[in-house]
C-alpha cells in the first residue's frame, strides 16, 4: 500500500504550488514599489510644469508678450478645437478605469474593448494637439513670433511626450499580461496607468486655463504671485 501512495505522489505539482505561493506573496511588495515609483515620477513631472509656470506668468509681464486669446482676431478666441481635445482625453481616462475594472472581473473581451478605446482616444488627444499647432502655424502665429507662442507649444510638446509615454507603459502592461495571462496583475498596472492618466487630464486642464487666459487674467495672477 505505501508502494502505491508513493507512486500517486506528483511532486511537481507541490513545486508548482510553491512557486505560485511566493510569486503572490512578492506581488504586493512589487506593487508597493510600483506605486511608489510612480509617486515620484508624478513629483518630478510636478516641479517642471511648475516652473514652467512660474517662469511663464513672469514672461506674461513683459512689454513684448502679447497672449493668444482676448480679441476677436486672436486664436484662441475661439477655443473649440481645445475643448475637443479635453473631452478625449477625459474619455481616455475613464475607459481606462473601466479596464481596471474588467481586469478584476477577469472580463477579457470587455478589457479589450475598453484599452482599444483609451488607446484611440488618447491617439485622437495627440492628434487634436497637432492639428491646433497646425492652426497656428497657418495663423502666422509661429514658435518664434512671441514669447506666448513660444511657451504654448512647448508646455503641450511637454505635455504630448507625457502621454506618448504612458501610451508605450500601457502597451507595455498589455504584452506583459499577454505572457502572463494574470488578471490580477494586469489590474494593478491599470490602476496605476488609470492614476498617471488622471493627472495628465488635470495637468491638460491646468495648462488650458493658463495657456489661454487673456492679458487682463495674466496680470491679476502676477499681481497675487507678487510679479
Amino acid at each position: 500500500m505505501e508502494l502505491f501512495k508513493s507512486l500517486r505522489v506528483k511532486p511537481w505539482l507541490s513545486a508548482e504550488l510553491e512557486q505560485q505561493t511566493e510569486l503572490n506573496s512578492s506581488t504586493p511588495d512589487i506593487e508597493k514599489s510600483a506605486s511608489t515609483a510612480l509617486k515620484f515620477l508624478l513629483a518630478v513631472i510636478t516641479v517642471v510644469f511648475f516652473l514652467f509656470t512660474i517662469t511663464f506668468l513672469q514672461r506674461t509681464q513683459s512689454f513684448d508678450f502679447q497672449a493668444l486669446s482676448g480679441e476677436v482676431w486672436l486664436p484662441f478666441s475661439n477655443t473649440n478645437m481645445l475643448w475637443q481635445n479635453s473631452a478625449y482625453l477625459l474619455l481616455a481616462s475613464m475607459s481606462i478605469i473601466l479596464a481596471e475594472k474588467f481586469a478584476q472581473q477577469q472580463n477579457l473581451y470587455a478589457i479589450i474593448i475598453s484599452l482599444t478605446a483609451t488607446t484611440l482616444f488618447t491617439l485622437l488627444f495627440i492628434s487634436g494637439q497637432v492639428q491646433v499647432w497646425q492652426q497656428l502655424n497657418q495663423s502666422g502665429f509661429y514658435i518664434t513670433t512671441n514669447p506666448a507662442n513660444s511657451y504654448y507649444f512647448l508646455l503641450t510638446g511637454i505635455h504630448a511626450l507625457h502621454i506618448v509615454g504612458g501610451v508605450l507603459v500601457l502597451m507595455r502592461c498589455t504584452w506583459h499580461f499577454g505572457i502572463s495571462f494574470s488578471y490580477q496583475q494586469l489590474a494593478s498596472r491599470l490602476n496605476l496607468c488609470a492614476r498617471y492618466w488622471h493627472y495628465l487630464l488635470f495637468i491638460w486642464l491646468f495648462l488650458f486655463f493658463l495657456l489661454t487666459s487673456d492679458a487682463s487674467t495674466f496680470k491679476t495672477i502676477a499681481l497675487i504671485c507678487g510679479f
